[in-house]
């Protein structure tokens, strides 16, 4: 097969060389030089870029074939052909540690050489097929991983990667916090798609990194309305505090963002503490999701709530109370739980 491979030889006799040379131009190959030693071929094979290199094992100074090669392959990613006398056991076994492309024995005829030298370059050329798709899939594998960590929580990504499904799991403490915005429908009944857009996911991607600062979880959102949980899928003592505070710091978010935008937002808070049983339902853009009577009682906060507050059950206030300042709000109804007494969040003490 005729090819325009370059190639170089590191050869120390120069009459070999020489004639090395002649053989491979012959075969249409381009022979880009020759070399001596060791680190002239190094320098040699950094410069000129060759598709292959022909390496001597026994080279003048005092720096090996072997070395030179595996610096070459190594540094350069370029294949390496062994073409010399030496065939004992001790000196084969030190060329197949470096894995060339190839081993070559003096004295050899062209046909031998010119299907050695194909033989490495079409190896060559596979492997390095295979390294870019090994690449190509790694990146994609980072992007599914990368997918799943914005989709779910990390300890259920490991989960699900070892298991193949998510087990429903009740947990018997957590906190939930509901926002919305008031007024939401009637704000955004003539803003521009785009704007509205933008607003919502400025607002929410800070609000994101507030969470993460608290390592807290962002269940999901609906529309304007944005759901977090504390406690869960790693159970915490202190869950109702990382909530609050995290409540509190969205609250002053709004607040600075109102002053310069052209948007003003009043946003209004809800949380409860209770359990919930929490999983992953569906075939198909599935969701960790958590169902029971603390998640309808924390809605309900939201919505008794009002712009800039953030109103919480007894359940909760007790959770915190050592930690912020509250004031008693009024005591509601809650269908299927009575009578419940509520706070507004002030600030920490």
């Amino acid at each position: 097969m005729v090819t325009e491979a370059k190639i170089l030889i590191a050869e120390d006799e120069n009459i070999i060389a020489i004639d090395i040379s002649k053989t491979l131009q012959r075969l249409g190959y381009k022979v880009l030089g020759t070399a001596r030693t060791g680190n002239d071929i190094i320098k040699k094979a950094e410069e000129m870029k060759p598709d292959l290199v022909l390496m001597d094992i026994i080279l003048d100074g005092k720096m090996s074939g072997i070395d030179a090669a595996t610096t070459i392959m190594n540094r350069f990613d370029i294949p390496v052909i062994y073409l010399t006398a030496l065939a004992d056991d001790e000196t084969l076994q030190k060329a197949k540690i470096t894995e060339p492309f190839g081993y070559i024995i003096k004295p050899f005829d062209e046909r031998t050489l010119h299907s050695s030298i194909e033989m490495a370059l079409y190896k060559y050329k596979i492997n390095l097929q295979l390294k870019e798709r090994t690449l190509e899939l790694e990146s994609e594998r980072n992007k599914s991983n990368e997918l799943l960590h914005n989709i779910f929580p990390a300890e259920i990504v490991r989960e699900l990667k070892a298991e193949g499904a998510i087990k429903p799991r009740e947990f018997s403490s957590v906190t939930l916090l509901f926002t919305d915005f008031q007024g939401f429908t009637s704000m955004v009944s003539n803003m521009p798609p785009q704007t509205l857009l933008h607003e919502l996911n400025d607002i929410f991607r800070d609000f994101d990194t507030i969470l993460d600062s608290y390592e807290l979880e962002k269940l999901k959102t609906m529309g304007d309305s944005y759901m977090v949980a504390g406690g869960l899928p790693q159970e915490s003592e202190d869950h109702a505090v990382r909530i609050v505070g995290a409540g509190l710091e969205m609250q002053k978010y709004i607040e600075d963002r109102n002053n310069i935008s052209k948007y003003k937002w009043a946003m209004r808070a809800g949380a409860h503490s209770g359990n919930v049983v929490a999983g992953v339902v569906g075939l198909r853009k599935f969701t960790y999701d958590v169902w029971g009577n603390t998640v309808n009682i924390a809605n309900l906060m939201e919505r008794y709530s009002l712009p800039g507050k953030i109103t919480i059950t007894n359940t909760t206030y007790e959770l915190i109370k050592d930690k912020f300042q509250c004031e008693f709000k009024e005591r509601v109804h809650v269908i299927g739980n009575g009578e419940m007494d509520t706070y507004f969040v002030v600030g920490k003490k």
